[in-house]
């Protein structure tokens, strides 16, 4: 009897000792796990994209090039995700992007009626519009706002579904003033009806202007009127419909990083020169 008390008095504090050992051991475990990240679910971004040079566009070998799309790779990159480019017009696109076939769009200005469908990230550069004049007409707009040139009953060129900034818009949507605006699917388009006769002038981004009169050698034939209406910040706009809210947030935890180190600062330096 006295032998096993021994063996009973020996052994209790053995077996406590383990199981508090393998209790630290489970502890430590479950805080080694609870440390850890999540790791991310992989996503695939459709991207939709429109001819806007120096922007978004695609070079010689089919290659996607410009400021935009270099932004959203990193991003896209930075938060784990593969990018995909669909080719549309911009009206296309946001019907495509209210349906969540595109997931993303670049270079949009936040506003009321598109944010019924779409989610915002924070702005990522400031966008401004300028007019644009055949050569030998410059004198005759010159010191003319678009308001007056309206009044004169000039024919101005713009783009289906760019916002223009919030005066801009009035003219372009206004019952009385509507007329005088010509809208084209493509930008492309506005500098043919100009040099054809067809509108009297067109609106567009000046970095925009500047690569497709370059391209199409126009630079003799169209001057860019005094005139410079600036629309705003832009930012990248996503669907509700095809982005969750997780990947949302991974897009632009990303994209604040790149304004906050400077990134984006030092990419968007080397296009605007």
């Amino acid at each position: 009897m006295r032998t096993r008390e021994r063996f009973w008095s020996w052994l209790a504090p053995l077996a406590l000792s383990l199981t508090l050992a393998a209790c630290q051991q489970q502890t430590a475990a479950d805080t080694q796990v609870a440390a850890a990240p999540p790791t991310p679910q992989p996503c695939k971004l459709r991207v939709g994209w429109d001819p806007w040079e120096p922007y978004q566009y695609q070079d010689a070998d089919g290659s996607m090039r410009g400021l935009d799309v270099e932004i959203i790779r990193r991003i896209a990159d930075d938060a784990g995700c593969e990018v995909e480019f669909v080719r549309g017009n911009w009206g296309e696109l946001l019907g495509q992007l209210r349906g969540g076939e595109v997931h993303v769009l670049m270079a949009a200005t936040p506003t009321e009626e598109r944010r019924a469908f779409a989610h915002f990230s924070p702005p990522y550069r400031s966008e401004s519009f300028a007019l644009y004049t055949r050569a030998g007409d410059a004198e005759d707009f010159a010191g003319a706002g678009l308001a007056e040139l309206v009044a004169q009953d000039k024919r101005i060129a713009v783009t289906d579904g760019y916002y223009y900034g919030e005066a801009a818009t009035q003219l372009i949507l206004g019952d009385q003033t509507r007329k005088a605006f010509v809208s084209a699917p493509v930008v492309e388009l506005n500098y043919t009806r100009l040099v054809d006769g067809e509108v009297d002038a067109l609106l567009d981004d000046p970095f925009v202007a500047a690569a497709v009169l370059r391209r199409k050698g126009l630079d003799e034939q169209i001057a860019q009127h005094p005139l410079q209406i600036h629309s705003g910040e832009v930012s990248l706009m996503y669907s509700q419909a095809g982005v969750d809210e997780a990947v949302l947030k991974r897009l632009d935890r990303a994209l604040m990083q790149l304004r906050t180190d400077g990134t984006l600062e030092q990419m968007t330096a080397r296009y605007r020169g």
